[in-house]
């Protein structure tokens, strides 16, 4: 099955420990949607990532290909269906071809700034996924050093 990363799953490492049986596909986006922080995570001492329908804004972000069991096991990191909700999506790739995939949102909350250590783990994930400098500095990048 396909999932759609936009926020630490992005990170190669992290996949790699979280869905064991899945791969890297190609970079993707979601129209209609903009990349959020927002709420507050007592585990990430911070706000976390979310997508919140926009009219004309993109999210970036990955194509994996997954396994059931790793559905199951990215349901438990994403406290499905308490913390977040899950639905299909359509994301296109650079030629413009769609795919439908899972992926994990939350009804939006007060907008908050990440703990530092989360958000390095989601701009290096953008690197391994290759999205653009200026998504990754204009949405992603919140904290400035």
């Amino acid at each position: 099955m396909l999932y759609f990363a936009y926020a630490s799953n992005m990170n190669h490492a992290q996949m790699k420990e979280r869905c064991p049986g899945g791969r890297f596909l190609k970079p993707v986006i979601l129209e209609g949607h903009r990349f959020v922080y927002d709420g507050y995570s007592e585990t990430r001492q911070g706000a976390t990532a979310n997508f919140l329908s926009s009219g004309t804004e993109v999210v970036r972000g990955a194509l994996f290909e997954i396994t059931e069991k790793d559905k199951l096991a990215m349901d438990s990191f994403e406290g499905y269906p308490k913390d977040y909700e899950r639905k299909v999506v359509e994301v296109k790739d650079a030629e413009g071809k769609a795919h439908a995939a899972m992926a994990y949102f939350r009804p939006p909350r007060a907008l908050g700034k990440p703990h530092p250590d989360y958000e390095k783990v989601i701009l290096d994930g953008a690197k391994d996924c290759k999205l653009p400098e200026e998504y990754i500095d204009r949405y992603l990048r919140v904290i400035r050093l």
